[in-house]
């Protein structure tokens, strides 16, 4: 892996426009050319960051997903700070808008929520167990399909995700009730049921998740 120093990257991150931080640092900044920098600042004590960053789970994602034919960023370059106990990934992003802010427009829209159904089965049909999907990190592109981005929290399984994943997955992509209420439910559960074979009968499971407050 590529190595920069932490004054390297400091004028990175001055080149652009900070989009996200946290306690621990900067985390997202919009670079030129559609290009963005996310960094992951470890935290303290130990962590398998450590003996594989997150930077290249990002990237490992990335190409997992492509090879299922599922659109995400394009990476361009992975690297680490020598100096920090940071790691970092340069990515093309995907233009269109995430899918809470489609749904913002378009309250309760049937097909749009038969639709987001039928993706979300696609992923878990393709094995994609993503912790934190929820509806701001599908992005809705300009043809009306859809893409994913912020994938470091995912594993990509060899076989499709089992009726317990899904279960645990759909807490997240629920988990907020301000989404909940935009959704046409019965049409998102036909789409999602319609994709798949085995997916059937997980309707009562979509319907009895208890949302958590918005952040």
């Amino acid at each position: 892996m590529k190595s920069i120093t932490r004054i390297e990257l400091e004028k990175l991150i001055a080149a652009g426009d900070i989009l996200e931080k946290d306690g621990y640092g900067v985390k997202v900044v919009r670079l030129n050319d559609d290009r963005y920098l996310k960094i992951f600042n470890r935290r303290p004590g130990i962590s398998m960051a450590k003996i594989f960053p997150r930077s290249k789970q990002f990237a490992r994602n990335a190409r997992n997903l492509k090879k299922r034919r599922i659109t995400t960023v394009g990476i361009v370059e992975v690297f680490k700070i020598s100096d920090a106990e940071s790691d970092c990934v340069i990515y093309h992003g995907i233009p269109g808008n995430t899918l809470r802010d489609v749904f913002k427009t378009k309250p309760k829209d049937p097909e749009l929520s038969k639709q987001a159904g039928a993706y979300i089965s696609q992923l878990h049909d393709a094995g994609v167990m993503f912790r934190s999907l929820h509806f701001g990190n599908i992005i809705v592109l300009a043809d009306g399909s859809f893409g994913l981005i912020d994938i470091a929290d995912m594993r990509v399984n060899v076989f499709p995700l089992n009726r317990w994943q899904r279960k645990r997955n759909f807490q997240h992509v629920f988990r907020y009730q301000p989404d909940i209420d935009t959704v046409n439910m019965p049409a998102f559960i036909e789409g999602y049921e319609a994709y798949s074979s085995s997916a059937q009968g997980l309707s009562k499971t979509i319907s009895s998740i208890e949302p958590e407050k918005q952040r």
